[in-house]
């Protein structure tokens, strides 16, 4: 309490207008330090004023606090959270500064009170409800900075639609890679549909859809916004609220690109045509089927623009020329009428005087000529001076209304195709929507502009109240470790829930506060926070951290959510897996085709009956040595074939096992109960062994194949009984 009394001692504290202004009347040097209601004095500065005040001050050393809400002279600080400092003398404010910085106020209430006791003419001195510079220093600094945020808000508003677009625009590329939009001008109607697929059918054009839009300037900035041959903004006027006709078309892509066939589409509809002529007559010429419109509009002369009349023919320059004679002509007939109307009304005059009027003119004139000797010439200068102001004042008055407005003439075009397939699927986007219910999601609710507001956790049974009154505009909220988005962790999400635990006195309650409403934003502001966005650009990048997308969700929500998410990455892995394979098999199939195109001779020789005469010709060991001979060797060499074609395709292993097993099946296959059959067989038939041995070499044993076995095989399948003679096999392997 001793406090308190101490600073109310040591400063006045001036609530309203009568004690502010009693107070200005005290002699020597006032030191104000102005408030607000939600912001309180600088209590910080007491002990420096206190020093200041019983050290050099004195009696010519008055303090006092001032509440800017009440005082009609302090009204442009009552929304200033910012410490502000007036110095008065006599009435009037001799010096004025802001913040807390101590040394600085020290040395200036020093500087100025020591002007005060020497009693220095002040020679600059301003009004207490005046602006002094460094106020408006300040206020043009802050117009910039406002400025400044506000564009730096309006271009992260356009990137944000931009980049939202280029999503969208990519979305319908993909899924509709062979749409286009044509979009036809005011003077095309529905009913000329029929004139307008003529050009289209050699084209291989298919209308898909078509509607009469009343089309809006607003939508033209959505579409344009990638759109390189763009329409003029004079145009986009003269469309704004007309209903235009517009063909989504289907394009067969092996004739070109969308933009490129639709673009010779219109090239067909606007070009000249001809018909050939009836016997040996030259074709006829005939018009476009669709022609541009010309507009003419009533337009604003700006400051400083000159401008010539539009001549677009050689009859509009008659018709200019006639009309231009016409008003001279005009003038001209005026002029005369005046003349005439003049000389009237002279002679009226003239006839009703009578003649006594006319002897009292000739008495009386004679006595004027020396006063007035030019009186006749000087009425008739009179006459035409106020002519020629009449006519300058008309003059000015036609001149005045030629340079507020004149006529201009606008071309608007017959049909409008976009050179790019971005502008093509925002066509589609904002006219067609309906085409892309099946794979385009509907367009995010926009989030209105927002900031966080920090206050202490202690203060949220006060805050309750607002929250409630103000719910829809302060649509999250939350308890953290601090009011620094990158430091800051979340404690709870409801207040129950943050009272249930552990609570410190560094706990924040951030708002994520809807910048709409200055009443409720005047309500939090008096609770005091203890952090406030800056800018609405800084409050959304700081809310994105705080409050991310799933922040409001439930635990199930997130449950089911975080189990999407593995579905569709399982899905996705799958997917690449099974991409994996396709791509090896693809490059084993290149990897197989130059080798099998490398031995086609050796496909063509591969051995067909041999294996199957070979299985018929030796059912049994006790047929005879010689004939097993035979049949050995037939299984050779077709076993020799097949290891060479299988080592053309699995490689030298394959080779090498194939080879192996095919001579084990025709040694041992039938001959394999009885062996001496096949010991017998080794040096008599030793040649009809040499080939079982020789596959490993790869190279020697497709030779024979190639050149001998095909008059051999086929004796040998189409004698099947023993009687052939065992001579013609036995010399087959000698001479390989």
């Amino acid at each position: 309490m001793a406090k308190k009394g101490g600073v109310q001692q040591l400063q006045a504290d001036l609530q309203n207008d009568e004690d502010f202004e009693a107070f200005l009347e005290r002699p020597g040097l006032l030191v104000l330090d102005i408030y607000s209601e939600w912001c309180g004095p600088c209590l910080g500065m007491v002990g420096s004023l206190r020093k200041v005040k019983l050290e050099i001050g004195g009696d010519n050393l008055h303090l006092a606090i001032c509440k800017a809400d009440d005082i009609t002279a302090l009204k442009r600080f009552c929304k200033k959270s910012e410490p502000t400092w007036m110095f008065v003398q006599g009435g009037r404010s001799v010096n004025l500064m802001f913040g807390t910085d101590v040394p600085k106020l020290i040395a200036l209430i020093t500087r100025e009170l020591d002007k005060t006791v020497q009693k220095v003419v002040r020679t600059v001195s301003y009004e207490i409800s005046e602006l002094q510079p460094v106020e408006v220093e300040l206020l043009r600094a802050k117009q910039e900075e406002i400025a400044r945020q506000e564009q730096l808000e309006r271009d992260a508003v356009i990137k944000k639609k931009v980049d939202y677009l280029m999503h969208v625009t990519d979305i319908i590329m993909d899924n509709m890679p062979d749409i286009g939009v044509t979009v036809f001008g005011p003077q095309v109607n529905r009913d000329m549909f029929k004139k307008l697929t003529e050009p289209a059918e050699p084209l291989r054009l298919q209308c898909k859809d078509r509607k009469v839009i009343t089309v809006l300037a607003e939508q033209f900035e959505t579409v344009n916004f990638a759109c390189k041959n763009p329409l003029s903004d004079e145009v986009i006027e003269q469309l704004d609220g007309k209903e235009l006709l517009m063909c989504f078309w289907k394009v067969d892509e092996y004739l070109g690109s969308v933009p490129n066939v639709l673009a010779t589409y219109a090239h067909e509809l606007t070009k000249d045509r001809t018909e050939p002529g009836e016997g040996s007559e030259e074709d006829v010429l005939l018009p476009p089927i669709l022609t541009p419109l010309k507009v003419k509009v009533e337009v604003e002369i700006q400051e400083g623009e000159t401008w010539e009349e539009e001549i677009s023919s050689e009859e509009d320059e008659n018709r200019f020329k006639a009309k231009v004679k016409s008003q001279i002509n005009l003038q001209e007939d005026l002029q005369l009428i005046d003349e005439e109307m003049e000389e009237v009304s002279y002679e009226e005059e003239v006839s009703e005087e009578g003649e006594e009027g006319k002897e009292a003119r000739e008495v009386e004139e004679p006595a004027e000529l020396p006063a007035f000797p030019s009186m006749p010439f000087d009425m008739d200068m009179d006459l035409v001076d106020d002519m020629g102001e009449e006519e300058e004042e008309f003059g000015d008055e036609r001149e005045s209304v030629k340079k507020s407005t004149r006529i201009k003439t606008v071309k608007l075009p017959p049909i409008w195709v976009p050179n790019n397939r971005r502008t093509h699927a925002a066509l589609i986007y904002v006219f067609f929507r309906g085409q892309t219910t099946g794979f385009l999601p509907p367009d995010p609710k926009p989030d209105p502009p927002h900031i966080i507001m920090a206050f202490d956790a202690q203060k949220r049974r006060d805050l309750s109240h607002v929250l409630l009154r103000y719910k829809e505009d302060v649509p999250l909220y939350g308890y953290f470790s601090s009011e620094d988005p990158e430091r800051a962790q979340l404690l709870a999400k409801s207040t129950e829930e943050y009272e249930a635990g552990a609570t410190t006195s560094d706990d924040k309650l951030i708002l994520k506060v809807h910048k709409v409403r200055s009443n409720m934003m005047l309500s939090l502001v008096s609770y005091g926070p203890t952090y406030v966005s800056p800018t609405v650009k800084i409050g959304i990048e700081e809310a994105q951290v705080f409050f991310p997308e799933d922040y409001d969700k439930t635990p199930e929500e997130l449950a089911a959510t975080e189990k999407i998410k593995r579905k569709s990455r399982k899905s996705k892995k799958a997917e690449r897996a099974s991409t994996d394979v396709d791509a090896l098999s693809e490059a084993a199939v290149e990897a197989e085709e130059p080798v099998r195109e490398a031995e086609p001779e050796v496909a063509a020789v591969e051995p067909e009956a041999p294996p199957e005469a070979a299985a018929e010709a030796a059912p049994t060991p006790a047929e005879g040595g010689d004939q097993q001979a035979e049949e050995g060797a037939d299984q050779a060499s077709g076993a020799e074939a097949s290891a060479a074609e299988f080592s053309a395709s699995e490689g030298a292993e394959g080779m090498a096992e194939a080879s192996g097993e095919v001579p084990a099946e025709g040694e041992g296959g039938a001959p394999a109960e009885g062996e001496a059959p096949a010991e017998g067989e080794a040096p008599a038939d030793a040649p009809g062994e040499a080939p079982a041995d020789a596959p490993p070499a790869g190279t020697e044993a497709p030779a024979p194949a190639t050149e001998e076995p095909p008059p051999t095989e086929p004796p040998a399948a189409e004698q099947p009984p023993p009687e052939a003679p065992p001579a013609e096999p036995a010399e087959v392997p000698a001479e390989s």
